[in-house]
């Protein structure tokens, strides 16, 4: 089976259909294992995230224990006799959902990640693109929205969203290793454009600038930065913004790679791009367990490429 978090709470069965949870709150209870796969959340703390208001703990907790049961007969039909439950069980005061990371969305976010990661700082660049690319792929919607207001489900969806802004982050840099600056210049903006005080973010737009040939656009974007820091904060720059700003100035080769991705061109060769950006991809992709190195397939199938001398 595959447990899905990250958009709407959903399981799929080995077919791919997609199992039938039952009401919002029981969907909520599994939501809420799903969080914390593999670790015992206490009925204390499952109540308080699902009945933040309840003025009788009684029925809560047996609303609770019949969601459970419903739903172990959901994940493992035919068990209910035997009473031996495998993937939701009682354990002290609490309940746990045993999967294997693999088979949970979120699960696999972090082992993509990490093996993205790994690939980028070995220096291949486009293989980490690919793993970066189907991390974010994950990403069907915004999360834990059935959920009532609380601190713990705050918390969690502050964790994932930054989860998610990190990897679209890696994700670019990654790209700009491999000349795709131009073709991430209009998302770049627009993120930054919500997330202004985000520093790595804006000096990989300026980068993806610079990359674009807009190196005064890039520049001054900098210095927009600069001073929007100074005003709300009284701080100086990241020396990653700085760095980027001196990097630009004395126009770093390592800034532009000998192939970079332009979007227009009349000097350029109309090719089918090889390497894709992507910050909400399509991905065709294998298990990073097989050691066969996925592929992605971006929003623009084709591009000009250009050859810097």
């Amino acid at each position: 089976m595959d447990f899905r978090l990250l958009g709407e709470t959903a399981v799929l069965a080995a077919d791919g259909t997609s199992l039938d949870l039952g009401p919002r709150k029981q969907r909520m209870v599994l939501g809420a294992l799903m969080l914390r796969a593999d670790k015992t959340i206490d009925i204390e703390q499952l109540i308080d995230v699902i009945w933040p208001e309840t003025a009788n703990s009684r029925v809560a907790v047996s609303s609770l224990h019949a969601y459970v049961s419903k739903l172990r007969r959901i994940l493992e039909p035919g068990t209910e006799r035997r009473g031996d439950y495998e993937i939701i069980t009682r354990r002290h005061r609490g309940y746990r959902l045993t999967v294997r990371q693999e088979s949970l969305d979120i699960g696999r976010v972090r082992i993509l990640a990490e093996e993205g990661r790994r690939l980028f700082a070995a220096g291949h660049s486009a293989q980490a693109s690919a793993y970066l690319g189907k991390a974010l792929a994950e990403w069907r919607g915004k999360p834990l929205m059935d959920f009532p207001d609380g601190p713990w489900i705050r918390d969690e969806a502050h964790y994932l969203a930054e989860l998610h802004r990190g990897l679209i982050e890696d994700a670019a840099e990654a790209d700009l290793a491999q000349g795709l600056g131009p073709a991430l210049v209009p998302e770049l903006g627009r993120m930054l454009a919500a997330f202004p005080y985000r520093e790595r973010l804006r000096a990989l737009t300026a980068h993806a600038l610079y990359q674009a040939g807009r190196q005064a656009d890039a520049l001054s974007l900098i210095a927009e930065g600069r001073r929007q820091m100074a005003e709300a904060f009284g701080l100086d720059p990241d020396p990653r913004i700085r760095l980027m700003e001196d990097r630009i100035l004395h126009h770093d080769p390592s800034l532009t790679p000998r192939h970079v991705v332009r979007l227009h061109g009349n000097s350029c060769a109309r090719v089918r791009r090889q390497a894709t950006t992507r910050l909400t991809p399509k991905v065709l992709a294998t298990s990073p367990q097989t050691g066969t190195p996925p592929t992605t397939k971006g929003a623009l199938s084709y591009v000009t490429t250009c050859s810097i001398p």
